[in-house]
């Protein structure tokens, strides 16, 4: 009988897996308790700092049952201690710490992916530097496999603080050459002789270093930040979904 009653416990604990929900209303709320809660030892992002980073994917490869557990009752022999929180608040906790390597197309956000693209090829104007699936402009990112690429949280901080982490080879800048002429775009590539430079329109100008009289990288993105709660939430639906390959069976 004891063993029938393991068993069931066994089971039900898998059985959790797909009950972690991961909406945006969730994540905000395990977020909340996460930064006051857990990143002390395990960072703000999960980066890791007394304790152990849960960026490696391990945290996300457990079965739910074990990560819930871990949460509420801590792990022995180790300086994690248990959180006695109501179940729900365990589960946001679960969810968000899973959305820090999930790729975002695995969430679901609260926000209107119609909404969102036409936000995006619309009025917030992001196709102007930004493509997707052969639609758009420079000199961003392109963006069509982005939502198999970041985590959600990972397109949430570049949707309302850009300048939080500038991607390699993405770099504001202004060329001013000794001719006078001023080339503004992004650095592609530079070193102590030459300098490739993408602009608004796409042009890459390759230019000798004798020839530039001052290179000038901006200290911020050249992608301003959006502030509006909903516009970001619409957003983040729609990048979410974007992914050059059909994800748990559907196309997106």
């Amino acid at each position: 009988m004891l063993l029938f009653l393991l068993a069931l416990a066994f089971n039900a604990a898998l059985a959790q897996v797909n009950t972690l929900t991961a909406d945006s209303g969730s994540l905000e709320v395990g977020r909340q308790i996460y930064m006051g809660s857990c990143s002390g030892c395990h960072g703000a992002t999960g980066e890791g700092s007394q304790g152990p980073s849960l960026l490696s994917g391990r945290a996300s490869r457990l079965p739910s049952g074990t990560l819930l557990n871990s949460i509420k009752n801590g792990l022995p022999g180790t300086s994690m201690p248990g959180f006695p929180l109501p179940d729900d608040k365990i589960k946001a906790i679960a969810a968000f710490v899973r959305s820090l390597t999930a790729p975002a197309i695995s969430a679901r956000p609260g926000g209107d992916s119609a909404r969102g693209r036409a936000i995006f090829f619309g009025e917030g104007k992001c196709s102007t530097c930004h493509m997707i699936l052969n639609r758009g402009g420079y000199p961003g990112p392109d963006l069509s496999n982005i939502g198999a690429e970041r985590t959600l949280q990972q397109l949430r901080e570049s949707v309302a603080r850009p300048s939080a982490r500038i991607e390699t080879g993405f770099q504001g800048v202004t060329a001013v050459l000794k001719d006078g002429r001023a080339v503004d775009g992004v650095a592609r590539n530079y070193d102590n002789y030459s300098a490739q430079i993408v602009d608004r329109a796409g042009r890459i100008h390759l230019l000798d270093r004798g020839k530039i009289a001052s290179l000038e990288f901006k200290e911020g993105s050249i992608m301003p930040a959006v502030s509006d709660s909903d516009r970001i939430e619409h957003l983040l639906a729609f990048l979410a979904g974007q992914s050059t390959r059909p994800y748990g069976g559907s196309s997106r």
